[in-house]
């Protein structure tokens, strides 16, 4: 690590704003209010972060509440902040290292709809736009902010789509030539390969917002009818879940998925609460 101040940075909030430059606008938009937050409550101390000690931080960790979800999200940005400081010299030490995770209980198999209720939510979802992406969504288990960025000339190569996923990495997925079909309606006359697939319904030609693609999700539950809680994120834990009950290998599925390290992946091998290795024995 450098023993100078190598960041640049002219003060705490022109630190952040290094910190968050590379990062994509949807993290962004979640990272942001999280270490202004946390900077706010150094307000009035001298130094800022270039004094800030391990008891601070401490301290900082155990007013946080919510969810452990939430509170594990604000913990592991402001770790990342400060590795950003002292990785740069920024900050002569890293005392975001004292912070330990929050435990988060795993909610994923709640979050799992079975085949039929995924089937009704296609069904429910409008004809034309808001199918082909809830359909596409499940064929493909991406995530929403991949979709809403999908471009006419990553489907380029026949029975495939490129996405871009975390870290702007590309990865290729198969996908059935009927979803592809569907989606290929959409493509308006002189479309250029550069356009976006899913577009906005207010801002003819802009990419669809992650938001509006939530409420794509909400209205097609609605219209099935369905009472249970669905978001976006439910149909990619239902690809993972289902490929693998049909057989899918889980370092394929790490693929699809764009998980960086197959333990993320593993979470699937076992979300059935219904399921256990006794139901193998004969007794």
């Amino acid at each position: 690590m450098p023993a100078i101040d190598l960041s640049g940075a002219t003060s705490d909030s022109h630190l952040v704003s290094l910190w968050l430059a590379a990062r994509p606008e949807s993290t962004r938009r979640v990272y942001e209010p999280v270490v202004l937050e946390f900077l706010a409550t150094l307000a009035g101390r001298e130094g800022g972060l270039k004094t800030l000690t391990a008891a601070e931080v401490i301290e900082w960790a155990e007013t946080l509440v919510g969810e452990p979800a939430t509170r594990a999200r604000k913990v592991s940005t402001v770790k990342s902040l400060l590795s950003f400081a002292w990785r740069t010299g920024y900050c002569i030490y890293n005392v975001g290292r004292v912070l330990l995770g929050v435990p988060i209980p795993s909610k994923v198999s709640e979050r799992i709809l079975e085949e039929p209720e995924v089937k009704s939510l296609m069904a429910g979802a409008s004809e034309g736009r808001d199918r082909a992406f809830v359909r596409l969504m499940y064929a493909t288990g991406a995530r929403v902010s991949e979709l809403c960025k999908l471009r006419w000339v990553d489907m380029a190569q026949p029975g495939r789509v490129s996405v871009v996923g975390k870290g702007s990495k590309t990865r290729t997925l198969v996908v059935p030539q009927k979803i592809l079909d569907e989606v290929f309606a959409l493509k308006p006359a002189g479309a250029a390969l550069t356009d976006y697939v899913f577009t906005s319904k207010r801002s003819p030609g802009r990419a669809l917002d992650p938001r509006d693609a939530r409420e794509i999700i909400y209205r097609a539950r609605d219209a099935a009818g369905m009472t249970k809680k669905v978001c976006c994120h439910a149909l990619r834990h239902s690809h993972a879940t289902h490929s693998l009950d049909r057989g899918c290998k889980i370092h394929v599925l790490q693929q699809s998925l764009g998980h960086s390290n197959i333990s993320t992946t593993s979470i699937y091998l076992h979300v059935r609460p219904n399921q256990g290795s006794a139901q193998f024995l004969d007794l």
